[in-house]
C-alpha cells in the first residue's frame, strides 16, 4: 500500500520474509507427540527470560538517575527502564513479577514493560510453576512457585493498616501498588474479590501437588473475607473500596442486595466460592452461590452485562457452571452448563481458535471505538463488528480454556472434550517463536487473527492493546491448563483436595462472629 502511494503503478513483486516473532507452528504444520509439554516449559521459561521475576535489589539499586525503583520511574524512560533490568540479578518469586509487556512495538522490536506489582498476576504464576515444576521434574520451578504463593499470601499485606482482625478489610488481598513498587503493598484502596479468587485457586492447586498445608489458613481466610463482603443474594461488588469498608463495615455489603449481572467480575468468585465450600464444608458458600448462578442464568445472555465482548462473558461462565455441576449435580445445572457451553463453541472455527464476539449494543463496558476520534482513549474490544476473524486470549480464549477442561471433566461429555483438545493444539501452534527477541519467545500475545495466521486486530485499548502479554492472566493460565492435561487432573481435583475444614471454625470466629456456623454435615470428614 505504502509503496503504490509512493509511486502508482509500480508492478511491486511478492513480499515475503520471517517475521522477527511469529507463531510456533503454521495452521496445518503437524505438532510434534510432546508439544504441550514444549508448550508449557517455554512458557515458564518466557518469565525467566523476559525477567519478569522482580529482584529484591530492585527497590534499591542505584540505577544511574534515581537512588531506586520510584527514582527509576521518574527519571527513566520506559525503554531505558525495560533494558536495564537485565543489568541486574533475576528475581525468585519472592518479591513478585511484573505485569507484563505494553502493547507498543518500538522499531527495533523491542516492547515496554508494565512496571507493576499485582497481586493477580503474581500469584497466578503460583500453578504453573508448580505444576510444571512436578510435570518436568523441575525444582527450580516448584521453588519458584512457592516463594510466589509466600509473597502474595504473607508479605504482599504484611505492613497493610487493614492487617489487624478488627479492620472491615481484614483477610483481603491488595490488588496492586504503584510503579515505584517502593514498598509490597496495595495503595490503590481498591479489593477485588476476583483477583483474590485466582490467587486463591491458583495457590491450592500447587498445595495439592506439593502436600503442602502453609497457605490452608491464609486461603480459607482470604475467601472468607470475600464472602461477608458478599451480599445476600450472592454477589460481590466488582471493586470495594477501602474507605467505604471503614464507613459501612462489612456487616452491611454481607446484607445488601447487591446485584452484578455481568460474569467478567462475578464468575471466577462464583467458581471459587464453590471450591472453598467442597474443602470446608461451609454451606452458605453453596447457598449464596448458587443463588448467584441462578440470577446469572435467568439474564443470560441479552440482559447481561458485557465488558469487552460476549464470548468472554461465556467463557467465564463455564468455570462456575462446572463446578456447580461438581458440587450440586442438577438436571438444571447440567442444563445450564451445556447451553452456555454450546454458545461458546458455536464461535470455535477449524484451527480451533474460539472468533470474539461483541454483545448488544448499548450493553457493553468497554465496546468497539464509537468513532476515529475514540480510538486508544478507552479500554476496548479487539474487533471493530462481529466476524472479524480474531480471538482474545487475555479475556477469552484463556478463562475459556479453563472452563472447557473443566466442564468436560464435570460432564464427561466428548464433544466438550474435542473442543478443548482442539484449542490445546491452538495454543500450541500460536505460542510466540523468536530468535532475534528472546524475551518474547514462548508467551502468547492479547490478539490473534487465525485467517491471516498472525497477531493482528484492532489496537484501540488503551491499556491491554492486540499485542500487549500479561503475566497470570494469559500466561499463567494457558500454561497451567496444559499442565492440567497433562498430569490428567483438573482445578476442581487439586483444589477441593485440600482439608480447609480444620480451619473454619477459627476463621469464622475472627471474621464472621455475629453469623452462625452452618457446617454440612457431609463435608466434615477431611478429603
Amino acid at each position: 500500500t505504502i509503496l503504490n502511494w509512493v509511486q502508482p503503478g509500480l508492478e511491486i513483486p511478492k513480499l515475503t520474509w520471517t517475521p522477527a516473532v511469529r507463531p510456533s507452528y503454521t495452521r496445518d504444520e503437524p505438532l510434534p507427540a510432546d508439544a504441550e509439554r514444549q508448550a508449557i516449559r517455554r512458557g515458564n521459561d518466557w518469565v525467566l527470560n523476559a525477567r519478569m521475576l522482580i529482584h529484591p535489589s530492585w527497590h534499591t539499586a542505584d540505577w544511574g538517575k534515581g537512588s531506586n525503583l520510584g527514582g527509576m520511574s521518574a527519571g527513566f524512560t520506559f525503554a531505558e527502564r525495560t533494558a536495564l533490568r537485565f543489568d541486574l540479578p533475576s528475581g525468585d518469586g519472592s518479591a513478585g513479577i511484573l505485569e507484563g509487556f505494553n502493547s507498543q512495538i518500538r522499531y527495533d522490536g523491542s516492547q515496554e514493560v508494565r512496571w507493576s506489582l499485582r497481586t493477580d498476576c503474581t500469584g497466578e504464576h503460583v500453578a504453573p510453576f508448580v505444576l510444571a515444576g512436578k510435570l518436568l521434574d523441575e525444582p527450580r520451578y516448584l521453588e519458584i512457585g512457592k516463594n510466589l504463593a509466600d509473597f502474595v499470601l504473607f508479605k504482599f499485606d504484611a505492613t497493610a493498616p487493614w492487617n489487624t482482625p478488627s479492620h472491615p478489610a481484614y483477610g483481603l488481598i491488595g490488588w496492586a501498588c504503584p510503579p515505584t513498587m517502593a514498598e509490597p503493598m496495595d495503595q490503590t484502596g481498591s479489593f477485588y474479590g476476583v483477583i483474590s479468587a485466582r490467587v486463591c485457586m491458583s495457590t491450592l492447586a500447587a498445595a495439592a501437588v506439593l502436600d503442602l498445608d502453609r497457605w490452608d489458613d491464609r486461603v480459607l481466610e482470604v475467601m472468607l473475607a470475600n464472602f461477608r463482603t458478599t451480599g445476600r443474594f450472592g454477589f460481590r461488588e466488582t471493586a470495594l473500596r477501602r474507605s467505604l469498608l471503614e464507613k459501612h463495615g462489612w456487616q452491611f455489603y454481607y446484607q445488601r442486595p447487591t446485584l452484578n449481572l455481568a460474569s467478567h467480575p462475578t464468575a471466577q468468585l462464583l467458581a471459587a466460592n464453590l471450591m472453598a465450600y467442597q474443602a470446608s464444608g461451609y454451606r452458605p458458600l453453596l447457598d449464596r452461590t448458587r443463588q448467584a448462578i441462578g440470577l446469572l442464568m435467568e439474564a443470560y445472555p441479552d440482559k447481561l452485562k458485557w465488558w469487552n465482548g460476549l464470548q468472554q462473558e461465556r467463557g467465564r461462565l463455564l468455570l462456575p457452571l462446572a463446578w456447580l455441576v461438581r458440587a450440586d449435580d442438577t438436571p438444571e445445572h447440567r442444563a445450564w452448563l451445556s447451553r452456555v457451553a454450546d454458545d461458546f463453541l458455536k464461535s470455535q472455527v477449524s484451527c480451533g481458535a474460539i472468533r470474539e464476539e461483541l454483545g448488544e449494543p448499548g450493553k457493553g463496558v468497554y465496546p468497539a471505538p464509537p468513532s476515529n476520534e475514540a480510538y486508544g482513549t478507552a479500554e476496548a474490544s479487539l474487533i471493530q463488528s462481529n466476524g472479524d476473524p480474531v480471538c482474545d486470549l487475555l479475556y477469552t480464549i484463556n478463562s475459556g480454556f479453563l472452563g472447557l477442561h473443566e466442564a468436560a471433566a464435570a460432564t464427561g461429555d466428548p464433544k466438550l472434550r474435542e473442543a478443548e483438545n482442539r484449542l490445546a493444539a491452538f495454543l500450541c501452534r500460536i505460542q510466540t517463536r523468536s530468535d532475534e527477541r528472546p524475551e518474547l519467545d514462548g508467551t502468547w500475545f492479547r490478539a490473534f487473527e487465525f485467517d491471516r495466521w498472525d497477531y493482528w486486530a484492532s489496537n484501540a485499548d488503551l491499556g491491554w492493546g492486540a499485542w500487549c502479554v500479561e503475566t497470570g492472566w494469559v500466561q499463567g493460565w494457558i500454561v497451567t491448563v496444559l499442565s492440567l492435561r497433562q498430569l490428567d487432573t483438573t482445578l476442581w481435583d487439586l483444589t477441593t483436595r485440600r482439608p480447609l475444614t480444620r480451619h473454619l471454625e477459627k476463621n469464622l470466629q475472627q471474621l464472621m462472629p455475629e453469623v452462625e456456623i452452618l457446617v454440612n454435615p457431609q463435608e466434615q470428614a477431611e478429603p
